[in-house]
């Protein structure tokens, strides 16, 4: 069974106050391809967005909102979230928040990070939650 060692990045996206994420290579027979932990601050929230991956969170401590598809979830220490591929979605933290987060292979154009299907309606429900 490999190792996988995790790094703490210096300039983690705006809404995580710490960030890690492997600097080990997953193995190339591995269904998750990429991984993290984030701590983010109270209030903090990400982008209303998508990816061309299947996503699985893990909260690990504190309290948040989910909003995917536009219907909105309470979360907590314990609860699991799966988002699949192309499925909208964003968290806010209502107490500072840690999850760990899993992604599986690349799917249809195979793009990475967060990706936007509409930006008008994405700014919308970032206000509205």
């Amino acid at each position: 069974m490999p190792h996988i060692q995790g790094k703490e990045h210096n300039n983690p996206p705006a809404f995580v106050t710490k960030k890690l994420s492997p600097i080990d290579p997953l193995p190339d027979s591995s269904l998750i391809r990429e991984y993290g932990v984030d701590t983010l601050a109270e209030g903090a929230a990400t982008d209303y967005h998508y990816h061309d991956c299947d996503e699985w969170w893990i909260f690990i401590e504190g309290v948040a909102d989910v909003t995917e598809s536009g219907r909105t979830y309470r979360v907590g220490p314990g609860d699991m979230v799966y988002t699949p591929t192309g499925q909208e979605h964003k968290i806010e933290a209502l107490t500072q928040l840690k999850i760990t987060w899993f992604e599986g292979p690349l799917q249809g154009k195979k793009r990475k990070g967060h990706l936007h299907k509409n930006p008008e309606e994405s700014k919308k429900l970032e206000g509205s939650s």
